[in-house]
């Protein structure tokens, strides 16, 4: 099931630390229900299309990753990775920062279940390509518990609408045809995804979930394409003691 959350656009200078401009508990809500596996937010328009013009062309090749501390030193990590993929010497106060710091916010007051209240920090991810290909990426869910996920440029992710079958996914795998339930994310659409750690509350897993781990995760995958830009920002929750940070300038990476 593919959930929309809907919110009213809320102009930017009516954003604050504790006024949101995407509808972020909407999304909340419907994530918790089992048979949704990805939600849409609403409200991000303006901040999306402010990334969409500063990034859309340049730089040619980057891979960045890094943690935000979202409670602690918000500000100053975004502005940070802000000047490490712009190469610009800016303020707090830059609107591609506070657009940043939109989704970072957004993100980890997803946290649910036992890690609500715990879980605070987000690594974010920045993918510049200039060159994009992924012949035949493979189907797959994330090792996390949810992934927030935008294409600035470019092909959107694939992914299916629905929770998928243990049979479905293997077949899946196999053919590399999503059918009927798949679809492409669009340009500046903010999709969350779940994936195979997600809890929506502190009651221990079922014996179905304990044997297929997918159970409501996003079945998801790289567009096949080959040539062409292609721009990305991903946000996972800092759930774990992964610390690991990297910046990559002019590399390929691998898609999938």
């Amino acid at each position: 099931m593919f959930c929309i959350a809907i919110a009213l656009v809320l102009p930017l200078s009516l954003s604050s630390a504790y006024s949101l401009a995407g509808d972020w508990a909407a999304a909340k809500a419907s994530l918790r229900k089992p048979d949704c596996c990805v939600v849409s937010v609403s409200g991000l328009g303006d901040h999306l299309s402010i990334l969409q013009a500063e990034w859309s062309e340049a730089p040619a090749d980057l891979d960045l990753r890094a943690r935000v501390r979202v409670q602690s030193a918000l500000g100053d990590d975004c502005e940070r990775i802000y000047r490490s993929v712009s190469m610009n010497d800016v303020g707090k106060e830059n609107s591609c920062t506070a657009a940043l710091e939109e989704l970072a916010r957004g993100v980890a007051s997803l946290a649910d279940g036992p890690l609500e209240g715990i879980c605070e920090d987000v690594f974010l991810r920045v993918v510049c390509a200039s060159d994009y290909r992924a012949i035949d990426p493979m189907y797959h869910t994330d090792k996390c518990p949810l992934r927030g996920y935008v294409t600035l440029h470019g092909l959107g992710t694939e992914f299916l609408t629905r929770p998928s079958s243990p049979m479905e996914y293997a077949t899946l795998r196999a053919l590399g045809q999503g059918g009927d339930s798949s679809r492409n994310a669009e340009e500046l659409e903010f999709i969350v995804m779940k994936g195979d750690y997600y809890r929506a509350n502190n009651t221990p897993p079922t014996w179905k979930e304990r044997i297929w781990t997918r159970t409501s995760a996003c079945v998801h995958r790289s567009p096949p394409g080959v040539g062409g830009r292609r721009v990305i920002v991903s946000l996972d929750l800092a759930d774990s003691d992964d610390d690991q940070e990297w910046y990559q300038a002019n590399k390929k990476r691998e898609w999938r």
